[in-house]
């Protein structure tokens, strides 16, 4: 999902952010609200392909659920707060039993979070996105980039492993019994 930083304005409250209409779409970072642009075909189709392999393999084993990008996760200190919203995300059973705050954020990262990358996205933003997830809970980041077709497994104390589409990759321990190749999460070449 690309971003795109709003005016300034005094730190917004997690309150504040919860409270906030769902439709413009933002991240709360550092405090401050940052609007999601509208995704481009590609990266909305690349989002339902992930959201199908996952949500397929959670949902016959019955391991938790799958978002596609409207589910927000607290991933920064209270004050200022940030709050980020990954392409697709799991949270497994044992977080689902968390309480969440105001039906909207999770506190804490999901299991897996998945971006993918958009134009706008900068090899620091999605860093940033990275450490944040991993800080705060969570077990596995993917980011996904459409046109080198690859998918880069980022886990905590392990050094990012990077998967070509001919490749296959599995769930670890946070995603127990997933594998799928990574050419099966992507759109299909054209041409």
């Amino acid at each position: 999902m690309t971003s795109q930083n709003i005016a300034a304005a005094p730190p917004v409250s997690l309150e504040e952010y919860a409270a906030l209409p769902k439709h413009p779409r933002y991240e709360l970072v550092k405090g401050a609200l940052v609007e999601l642009m509208v995704a481009s075909e590609e990266h909305e189709h690349t989002g339902s392909l992930v959201v199908i392999r996952i949500g397929n393999h959670v949902l016959l084993n019955r391991l938790g659920r799958v978002y596609l990008s409207n589910r927000g996760y607290v991933t920064g200190p209270d004050s200022p707060a940030t709050s980020r919203m990954p392409d697709v995300s799991f949270v497994s059973n044992a977080r689902l039993a968390q309480p969440d705050l105001s039906g909207m954020l999770y506190d804490g990262a999901p299991d897996l979070a998945v971006e993918i990358l958009s134009e706008s996205n900068t090899a620091s933003e999605i860093a940033q996105k990275i450490r944040e997830y991993l800080n705060a809970g969570g077990k596995a980041v993917w980011v996904i980039d459409i046109d080198a077709r690859t998918l880069t497994v980022h886990t905590a104390g392990a050094p990012p492993l990077t998967l070509a589409d001919a490749d296959s990759v599995d769930g670890g321990d946070y995603l127990p019994g997933f594998a799928c190749a990574v050419a099966d999460m992507l759109p299909a070449r054209s041409g």
